[in-house]
């Protein structure tokens, strides 16, 4: 018979997927823009095309928001491209369609580089540019992207319903050989298992449905800029330091990994443990009590001593429980 229960599982991730946006852009979006930039990006259709600094009197943003402008008053007015630089003031200048666009001064240019040379780099990179968005914005193009679009949707749908069968069938799989001996241990192991599936499943379907909301929004020029910032904010989230411990500064990433750890030491901790109960206890005088209080002792044993030396791979100052542990020891 369906299970009518299993439709409310998508629901169920997609406001996990919400929360975790809302958690990163809350944290760490005011951090990333706050960011003082010696250098601004020349941006079209959210698509960085090169960065340049101050010259003179004209703060580098104030540079990027005239050129972003016109480059945009030109793909919304249909224009035609013409690009090409004259010598004002002996400084190289690149013109949009006869119109003023940009001044390229020794601050821009890269080291290595001349004026000249890096003039011409950026006409290409901006005539390039607007050709591609002109192409972008035709009715065949948007066409065939919603298309491609709609494809990918669908292919998201039944991969994120396949990875739901794949736990579903392990978990059943798991439950069927587990034995029927040690009923409380087993029905531990089963729980841990369960709890280990559902976390994958929501790590696999979250980054299942980032991935394919940051390419479906990459392919259009209207939305490719939320496909860019989504993209940065997430990148410097998970890379740049948020927690300082001692003297060693930790990322999101750091401590996704640290957790994952700690995680598998207490399912290897419980797979010994009950390894040790089935083919090992079981065979010996010791009475059924023992063996419970040996195996318990043995498991949080395991459990602390790994989480020690964990912990002291990861760089922190653990001698404070070094010596409780010797205490306890």
């Amino acid at each position: 018979m369906f299970d009518f229960h299993r439709l409310r599982l998508p629901l169920k991730y997609f406001k996990i997927l919400i929360t975790v946006l809302t958690f990163v852009l809350f944290f760490w979006f005011t951090p990333v823009v706050a960011q003082a930039l010696t250098k601004a990006p020349v941006i079209l259709d959210g698509q960085q095309l090169f960065q340049i600094s101050d010259s003179g009197q004209y703060s580098a943003q104030e540079r990027t928001n005239l050129i972003n402008s016109q480059l945009k008053n030109v793909i919304s007015a249909s224009e035609s491209i013409q690009v090409k630089i004259e010598k004002r003031n002996q400084l190289p200048t690149i013109l949009l369609n006869d119109r003023y666009l940009l001044t390229v001064t020794q601050q821009d240019t890269l080291p290595g580089s001349t004026l000249d040379e890096q003039a011409n780099i950026w006409a290409q990179q901006i005539e390039g540019a607007l050709q591609e968005a002109h192409l972008e914005r035709t009715k065949t193009y948007l066409q065939q992207t919603t298309f491609i679009a709609a494809a990918i949707l669908l292919i998201t749908v039944g991969f994120s319903w396949l990875l739901g069968w794949i736990k579903h069938h392990f978990i059943r799989v798991a439950s069927l050989r587990l034995t029927t001996s040690n009923a409380i241990s087993n029905s531990e192991t089963l729980k841990v298992l369960e709890l280990f599936f559902k976390l994958v499943l929501a790590s696999m379907r979250i980054g299942l449905w980032m991935s394919a909301i940051l390419y479906i929004t990459n392919l259009f020029p209207f939305t490719r800029q939320w496909s860019y910032q989504i993209s940065n904010i997430l990148i410097t989230s998970f890379t740049s330091p948020i927690l300082t411990l001692g003297k060693n500064p930790y990322s999101l990433t750091e401590l996704i990994v640290l957790v994952g750890l700690l995680f598998g030491l207490v399912i290897f901790a419980g797979t010994l443990t009950n390894f040790l109960r089935s083919r090992i206890l079981s065979f010996t005088v010791i009475n059924r009590g023992a063996q419970e209080a040996i195996l318990i002792l043995l498991k949080y044993g395991l459990i602390f001593i790994g989480t020690l030396v964990l912990l002291q791979i990861w760089g922190l100052d653990i001698s404070s429980l070094t010596i409780l542990a010797s205490a306890l020891s």
